[in-house]
């Protein structure tokens, strides 16, 4: 009875961080705003960051494209 609760406490404590959306949807994401000439003086850590902010206020929290995008990229762009 010990054994299965020590291996319960450690497979529930390590598990790994997990995303809302599609590992596709950041990479996609990302790619597009590294083409993006705009963005040509911005990192990529800085775009990975903004490319979260955005998929996460999107997805989990159903708010808007645009307003998302414009709220992130204030966020990890000033």
């Amino acid at each position: 009875m010990k054994a299965f609760l020590i291996i319960s406490i450690i497979v529930l404590t390590s598990s790994g961080i997990a995303y809302s959306y599609p590992e596709s949807q950041i990479d996609d994401c990302v790619t597009s705003a590294l083409r993006n000439p705009a963005t040509k003086s911005i990192s990529k850590i800085e775009i990975i960051n903004y490319c979260d902010c955005a998929l996460k206020a999107i997805i989990d929290e159903n708010k808007d494209i645009r307003e998302s995008g414009y709220e992130c990229a204030q966020k990890n762009f000033n």
